[in-house]
């Protein structure tokens, strides 16, 4: 079987060409919906837990989709098979959040609805989406425990808790362990995980000599 064989089978040879006109609409819709994406997946999750790199990433999966999708959507074996490898790379990488998965099929799909230019659809599924999304999602002001886990080599313990305090009065220390080269302490504070107040606190705490390592865990028990 020939080159040309394989193309009219697999439908590809009579396929219509596609205009430059409809090539830049498509990709411009389709960054305009990644564009509300990314919004909504950095509204929708706290700060410190947001991953831009992340976020662009599916700006960017959208547009690849896209256009895949302008030149085999004509042909729906290779149009599923596309969708197939997507999915197969989407479940070979790892997230913090499981509503991240949810983030990439709706880039996969924005990139769909942009390449067959149905843009009806995806103008009114984006915005719910969004919407969904932005309401349940972790975007509360509201006070909450967090534990804050500083372990280090060797360091002044008495310092530390002064600083600690000195930001987070409401601040309760959980546990304490010293040994002769290393040490670790485990606090209780009341903050939030969206705040700068607690970002300033780590950084504070992982600027004095001897700390290595200063961690914020959510009450899921998720370091962030």
């Amino acid at each position: 079987m020939n080159i040309d064989q394989f193309l009219q089978q697999s439908g590809m040879e009579n396929a219509p060409d596609i205009s430059l006109e409809a090539i830049f609409l498509s990709l411009g819709m389709a960054l305009l919906l990644s564009g509300l994406m990314f919004i909504t997946f950095k509204k929708s999750h706290s700060l410190i837990v947001y991953d831009v790199k992340f976020n662009i990433t599916l700006v960017m999966l959208a547009l690849v989709t896209t256009l895949i999708m302008s030149i085999i959507r004509h042909n729906v074996a290779l149009s599923l098979g596309m969708m197939g490898s997507l999915s197969i790379v989407r479940f070979r990488t790892n997230t913090k959040d499981p509503r991240d998965l949810g983030f990439v099929f709706w880039s996969m799909a924005i990139g769909v609805i942009c390449s067959t230019q149905t843009f009806g659809i995806g103008i009114i599924g984006s915005i719910m989406i969004s919407i969904l999304m932005i309401a349940t999602g972790d975007n509360s002001e509201k006070s909450e425990n967090l534990l804050l886990v500083v372990r280090g080599s060797q360091s002044n313990v008495t310092v530390l808790s002064d600083i600690i305090m000195k930001y987070n009065n409401a601040s309760k220390l959980k546990a304490q362990n010293l040994l002769e080269d290393s040490f670790e302490l485990v606090y209780e504070i009341k903050g939030n995980s969206r705040s700068h107040e607690e970002l300033i606190l780590a950084m504070k705490l992982k600027e004095i000599p001897g700390v290595d390592t200063v961690n914020l865990l959510t009450p899921s028990s998720e370091i962030i």
